[in-house]
């Protein structure tokens, strides 16, 4: 919850000693201080140099302190002390140790109408203090309402202003957050009025009652729009409740109760104590206070936070950025709350057994961060003895976890960061190629355009746009594959998602879609070209097609290019081509896959540790052979499949063989000895350490799932797969993938779910109803021998993603419903 200091962080700002860091922005950073002399902790926000510079910055900084001095209630947090002429100038604010109110519903979920009028009475009061000091605080939102033991406290007042001064913002720039606005702010920041925060805060206790913003989601234009004209969602909202805020919602500023008559609607009913949920999430954020204050001294990098709570993080679109505040730099973070948590390390292996016993890095599984034991608690935080817990930070995709075995790292007690119910979200086009983590479900779509859900709770967050979409992705007759603006399939690290698309590596912040860096790359060559990070570096393909392609590493945090690798020559020709990106990671070593075999390199500086070779290059092996084309990491193994054409004089005849290579130096080390018989047709879907799944289909079977020991002798289970849909009806069945010893797949209906035993053999299957699946679709019919496969016009099959305890299913529709795993 509170981050360790950099090397080049202040230890002393004025009176206050540094210890901890809170957070940064677009102006400066947030830093925990504890004052001489009696040690009471701050929020200490900083100003970055060159804004320092601005010739008129600090007289307005100096008059932001004076302003903020006249303001004192019991629900703000007060302004403590500041220089504006400090080399660096600064301002210290009273420390809040809590969430934030967006944090708090993201991980408690809707708060009761008894609460969210406790909360509201205490804000409206805070917003009367500030007004009777001929202030407006001009930017009432969700991030700006910290929660504390004894009740709300309203912060942040970085772009309020003198109500009777001359405008300081300029006119071009958005003041505010557009969910969270009145329709004063749409029309212009000269037009905002003390009103405007009671609209404002009408809006935050219909966010606290109902868990949702109360003007929608989507682009910020449509959301302006319904804040312009008034266009509420009060649907969900209590009717009592209700009638007090549509006297807040309404267009005329006049028309509208002040703060204080706000307060004495809302006291009638209100609780006099926080929902125990919220209660024990303030609880955390004290104890870790606590700890990191009784520690004498400032947490310096290497700190591991022993409560970490992946939802009490404040989201980056939380914090004001540059040019919204009047008096630029000043609140730079939220004021107070849990900081950011440390950025991932590089991966280290564990040194001796007792510190094994305690920790499993990242160097073992592409970067995760796991502390492995039987005693995980939901969400990433500790357990009750005060020892870590599992924290999410390499995502999930249809391959499984990052060594692509179709295995997922979690537990069934760990979940998404705020994930407290079912929830059903929407994309708005055929997602094909998704992937998620502890804050989000992104996903590419058919015409090479992304968004991304919250994983808590199913909204929107963001859409990325190449600008380059010309038509829908697919495969020309003559089999050449197209995806618009080469767009890879996304990938979830930690709190960022990394994608290509118009030749351009990115990493993107998870929450907001705000590109944090970009590096020329190459664009995607069939559907599973993707990104991939180890080791603090991120790898991906420098060719936008088959010809002659690189793997190139970049620095995960800056996106500098540290080194790059060959992996198919120059004039490589369709029939010769393959994905030529990166696609498993595991033990220190990246796999991609090369011209005729899939190849291992060292991810430090690319050092070539071994290629296949044998039965998994291409044209090897009798009669004919198609090589590894794909690779899956488990253990000491690397396993792909080949596909040898066999003497069937029809010509048709392919038999699949499963073979297995030596992790790290891909030498061959034999076949697994699956029926071919059985597998004929197959796709390899998932393997650990006791089963292998393939999923088969073929001429008279619909689809099966075929689960055999992992020594490839024993058949452990078969299980029919989509049913028997209605005549011009499909039932799209999923890739099963497996997590907390359970396979698990999907269907158009249903969560079918078999456990796996110690000893390797399967339970029954269980089959859960999935509540708002969309249900069989009518089977697609066009033209695809003539025009290719396009893949907008075709029934896509779903996605599984399962984080751990919580499985989101991503239908062709773009439906997501998001459920918890079946016991």
């Amino acid at each position: 919850m509170l981050g360790p200091l950099r090397e080049d962080s202040p230890r002393r700002i004025g009176p206050y000693g540094i210890r901890a860091r809170l957070g940064a922005g677009g102006m400066g950073e947030v830093f925990l201080g504890v004052r001489d002399g009696d040690g009471e902790p701050v929020a200490v926000k900083t100003v970055r140099r060159d804004v320092a510079k601005d010739p008129g910055f600090r007289s307005r900084f100096r008059r932001e302190i004076t302003v903020a001095r006249s303001v004192a209630g019991p629900h703000l947090a007060p302004l403590l002390d500041g220089d504006a002429d400090a080399e660096v100038p600064w301002l210290a604010t009273g420390y809040v140790a809590g969430p934030n109110l967006s944090a708090a519903v993201r991980r408690a979920g809707a708060m009761d109408e008894a609460e969210v009028r406790m909360l509201g009475a205490g804000l409206a009061r805070a917003l009367a203090a500030v007004h009777a000091a001929g202030i407006v605080h001009r930017d009432v939102k969700p991030g700006n309402v910290m929660l504390a033991a004894d009740g709300p406290r309203l912060i942040d007042f970085g772009i309020a202003r003198d109500s009777g001064a001359t405008p300081l913002t300029t006119t071009s720039r958005m003041v505010g957050s557009p969910s969270f606005m009145s329709p004063e702010h749409v029309a212009g920041s000269g037009r905002v009025v003390p009103a405007s925060d009671v609209f404002c805060l009408a809006s935050v206790l219909c966010h606290a009652v109902t868990g949702r913003d109360p003007f929608g989601d989507g682009p910020v234009a449509a959301v302006l729009y319904r804040v312009k004209y008034v266009e509420a969602d009060l649907d969900d909202v209590p009717d009592a409740l209700r009638a007090v805020l549509d006297r807040c919602l309404v267009a005329d500023p006049a028309a509208r109760p002040a703060a204080a008559g706000l307060a004495e609607l809302l006291d009638p009913g209100a609780a006099d104590r926080w929902p125990d949920p919220v209660a024990q999430h303030i609880a955390e954020h004290g104890r870790e206070l606590a700890r990191v204050v009784a520690l004498g001294g400032p947490l310096l990098p290497g700190y591991t936070p022993t409560e970490v709570t992946a939802d009490s993080r404040p989201a980056l679109h939380q914090l004001p950025t540059q040019g919204t505040d009047f008096t630029p730099g000043l609140h730079v973070a939220p004021t107070q709350g849990p900081g950011l948590a440390p950025p991932p390390g590089r991966s280290r292996r564990a040194l001796g057994a007792a510190l094994a016993a305690l920790i499993v890095l990242g160097a073992a599984t592409g970067g995760i961060l796991a502390w492995r034991d039987n005693q995980r608690t939901p969400g990433g935080t500790a357990r009750a003895d005060g020892s870590p817990a599992v924290r999410i930070v390499a995502g999930v995709d249809e391959n499984g976890g990052p060594d692509a075995s179709g295995t997922v790292p979690y537990g069934r007690d760990v979940r998404p960061a705020g994930w407290v119910k079912s929830w059903k979200g929407k994309f708005s086009g055929a997602p094909v190629g998704c992937s998620a983590g502890r804050d989000v479900v992104v996903c590419r779509k058919t015409d090479g355009t992304y968004e991304a859900l919250s994983a808590a709770d199913g909204h929107r967050l963001w859409t990325l746009d190449a600008g380059e979409t010309t038509r829908p992705a697919g495969w020309g007759p003559r089999g050449q594959f197209f995806m618009p603006a080469g767009a890879t399939r996304p990938v979830v690290y930690d709190d960022a998602v990394l994608l290509a698309a118009g030749d351009r590596l990115q990493s993107l912040d998870a929450r907001t879609g705000k590109v944090r860096w970009e590096a020329r790359s190459g664009g995607a060559h069939n559907l599973e070209s993707a990104p991939l990070v180890a080791d603090g570096l991120v790898f991906a393909s420098t060719a936008p097609t088959f010809d002659n392609a690189s793997l190139a590493a970049y620095d995960l945090k800056t996106g500098a290019e540290k080194w790059r690798k060959p992996l198919s020559p120059q004039g490589v020709s369709n029939a010769q081509g393959g994905n030529f990106w990166p696609v498993a990671t595991d033990d220190g070593v990246v796999y991609a896959m090369g011209e005729e075999a899939p190849k291992a390199f060292r991810p430090k500086d690319g050092t070539l540790l071994g290629t296949a070779g044998g039965e998994a290059v291409q044209g090897a092996g009798e009669p004919t052979n198609s090589g590894c084309g794909d690779l899956r990491v488990r253990g000491g193994s690397a396993f792909c499949t080949a596909y040898f054409t066999n003497e069937d004089p029809s010509g048709f005849g392919n038999d699949m063989h499963l073979l297995r290579l030596s992790a790290g130096t891909l030498k061959t080390l034999g076949r697994v000895p699956v029926n071919p018989e059985l597998v004929a047709e197959a796709t390899l879907t998932a393997l650990d350490d006791r089963v292998i799944t393939f999923r088969r289909s073929g001429e008279g079977v619909h689809g099966e799932l075929v689960v055999v020991s992992s020594d490839g002798s024993r058949i452990l289970g078969r299980f029919p797969l989509g049913g028997k849909p209605a005549q011009g009806m499909s039932n799209p069945v999923s890739d099963p993938l497996i997590v907390a010893d359970t396979l698990v797949w999907a269907d158009s209906t249903t969560l079918h779910t078999v456990p796996i035993r110690s000893d390797g053999s399967l339970g029954p299957q269980s089959r859960t109803p999935v509540p708002g699946a969309p249900g069989p679709t009518r089977t697609p019919t066009y033209d695809s021998v003539t025009n290719g496969i396009d893949l907008e016009q075709e029934l896509l099959d779903p996605q599984v993603l399962p984080v751990g305890g919580v499985v989101h299913v991503v239908y062709d529709d773009g439906t997501t419903v998001s459920v918890p795993l079946p016991e």
